[in-house]
């Protein structure tokens, strides 16, 4: 006699979370429609249809069906629904099947089915990173790994970038920000998308373009499956991020959602990734998002909301509370790359953002992002050069401010090539010297060039990080190291709030002050294209126990050199040169900083850097 098959049983289901939840053998189904039209739920197994289940009004709460299925076994099978003619993924689908491999469209017949969640475990963070501690770094989950000589066996995937974690650890990270992971159409059609004032949008990807990126709308519950080695995307997925928790860093991801977006279905999805996959911060981007309805939400109380082209003083302003939310804008860049090439008129800027830190909420600065030049075409472009597009180089922005230091694109000059890695070296100080959250995208620690390329449909060569540049710039990302090294043993340059240039403790300096050739006088003029900080390090002390240094920063952006006054400090202490960016070798090993014979004045070099530490002989040899 042959095996009893057991039968299928179903009764009304769940209609709060939508996709699939549950356990064991028992599941609830739940899934949004545009009509009260009759559903039906496929269900398949070995690609042939087993079983139909109609939802009729029975299962039907507003415009969401839900149904609750017990069977045995059931993880083994994918679904559908079908509506009328109409058949389809499930839009909350956590696990999407049946996909061709990245970049390749995808047959007119062929259909994509959902699984349900077997349920892996995620290792938790051991402890959260606050703003002024991070260190993000930005990485495309394919790109970052597709290159040849990018040193991972599984290329493009999440398998990839998960054997790249030590290489983050020796670097200093503390935070990951993945580029959309989530399953979007990398060949959307073309739609008459508005934005949240009812005007349309301008639509750059093109139905024969790659959307590359991932910013669109897609199955956002669902891991892109394009993006692992194995036939298990929720389980790799997974694995890496344990393995992130269990290195100490800390993982951000990347949603877009368009203005058609429902609010409670972005509630939905985040609340979906904070519950099953344990992400620790989302950066959201588009019309769709509405963040004090997020901000307001218990399950993502304990969770960084860093949005893009967001008021989130504001919002911050109304809840109060811990320092969880954060504003991730193009100012900084704007300014601060407007400055590194010398233009007049930026000072004043240039303080204003290497100072900004609000107390109720995170501000992430960066130089380089995804949307743009990386580091090294900064310096090597005066415009744009993105014919590779197929848009006759009217994509992307036209003001990058940036500069090719004498030379359009690759030159051999050796003055040229010298002067390129010395504005490199001080755009990343003018990051990781300033107050905030620095973000430095994947890649630009290497050399890392799009060829003055916006790469947004770029698969290829253009758009993934070229690991061999890393080997002819193993002293840009030594420096990279040396300044996060650098960074987090200053608290002075990372503190909780805004620093104050008065003497608010009665230690004889102010938290801040400002100085030019005459001390204690901050040349702002339209003309001025240098600058003196001061950071009295005794204002840090109740962060560690122990009084930080003094930190005299001094920016000189000019073509000519300039001589600068050394404020006084206590007379038991003296000036050490910690850092000067005219050197290939710019940052001193830690205890071996040369001592400045001179203590009034110092001369500084045309477009250099430099970093003073005002210390005495006794407490560095103790440190």
């Amino acid at each position: 006699m042959g095996t009893e098959r057991k039968p299928w049983k179903i009764s009304p289901g769940d209609p709060s979370r939508p996709g699939v939840t549950g356990r064991g053998n028992r599941y609830n189904f739940a899934v949004d429609t545009g009509s009260g039209e009759p559903l039906e739920l496929l269900f398949y197994k070995n690609g042939s249809e087993e079983q139909r289940i109609l939802l009729d009004e029975t299962y039907r709460t507003g415009s969401r069906y839900a149904v609750l299925v017990e069977k045995p076994g059931l993880y083994q099978y994918e679904y559908r629904y079908r509506q009328g003619e109409t058949t389809f993924t499930d839009p909350a689908a956590r696990l999407v099947m049946g996909e061709p491999h990245f970049g390749e469209k995808a047959e007119e017949e062929a259909e994509t089915a959902a699984k349900v969640l077997r349920g892996y475990p995620v290792t938790p963070l051991a402890e959260p990173v606050s703003y002024e501690n991070m260190v993000i770094y930005k990485v495309h989950p394919r790109g970052y790994t597709m290159q040849k000589t990018s040193g991972v066996r599984a290329k493009g995937t999440f398998q990839g970038l998960a054997e790249k974690i030590p290489y983050w650890k020796e670097l200093g990270i503390t935070s990951l920000e993945l580029m959309p992971s989530y399953d979007f159409e990398e060949y959307p059609p073309k739609t008459k998308e508005k934005d949240r004032y009812g005007y349309e949008k301008t639509i750059r990807y093109q139905e024969e373009k790659l959307n590359y990126w991932g910013y669109t709308k897609g199955n956002y519950f669902a891991p892109k499956a394009a993006y692992c080695k194995s036939n298990q995307p929720e389980k790799e997925l997974k694995s890496f991020f344990s393995a992130l928790h269990e290195a100490g860093i800390e993982y951000l991801m990347d949603f877009y959602f368009p203005v058609e977006t429902d609010p409670q279905t972005v509630l939905e999805v985040l609340r979906f990734w904070r519950m099953e996959y344990r992400v620790d911060g989302f950066i959201l981007m588009g019309d769709g998002v509405w963040m004090e309805l997020l901000a307001r939400d218990a399950v993502l109380a304990d969770v960084k909301l860093i949005g893009c082209g967001y008021d989130m003083s504001a919002i911050a302003r109304k809840l109060g509370g811990k320092k969880r939310l954060a504003a991730c804008h193009s100012g900084f860049q704007s300014v601060m790359r407007r400055f590194l090439r010398g233009d007049e008129d930026q000072v004043n800027g240039f303080l204003y953002y290497t100072r900004e830190n609000p107390q109720d909420h995170g501000e992430i600065h960066y130089l380089a992002n995804h949307d743009g030049f990386t580091l090294v075409d900064m310096a090597s472009y005066d415009t744009r050069h993105n014919m590779e597009n197929g848009e006759e180089n009217r994509d992307g922005s036209a003001y990058n401010y940036s500069w090719n230091c004498g030379v359009e694109g690759p030159t051999r000059k050796t003055s040229i090539l010298e002067l390129r890695r010395r504005q490199m070296r001080n755009a990343l100080l003018l990051l990781f010297l300033s107050q905030g959250t620095p973000l430095l995208y994947g890649g630009d620690e290497l050399g890392n060039s799009q060829m003055g390329n916006n790469a947004y449909c770029q698969d290829n060569e253009i758009g993934w990080v070229d690991w061999k540049k890393g080997r002819s710039y193993s002293q840009l990302s030594g420096f990279v190291k040396d300044l996060i090294r650098f960074r987090k043993d200053h608290p002075i340059l990372h503190m909780p709030q805004e620093l104050r240039p008065t003497d608010y403790k009665s230690l004889g300096w102010p938290e801040i002050s400002y100085h030019s050739e005459r001390a204690w006088f901050a040349d702002t003029e339209s003309s001025s294209r240098q600058i003196g900080i001061l950071y009295c390090g005794g204002y840090a002390k109740e962060m560690t126990g122990k009084a930080d240094v003094f930190i005299y920063v001094i920016y000189n952006m000019h073509w000519n050199e300039h001589k600068f006054a050394l404020p006084d400090i206590p007379e038991r202490m003296h000036w050490y040169l910690a850092i000067d960016s005219s050197k290939k070798d710019s940052v001193y090993p830690k205890g071996e900083e040369p001592l400045l014979e001179e203590k009034k004045s110092i001369y500084v070099k045309p477009r250099t850097i430099l970093v003073l530490l005002g210390d005495t002989r006794a407490s560095r040899s103790e440190g």
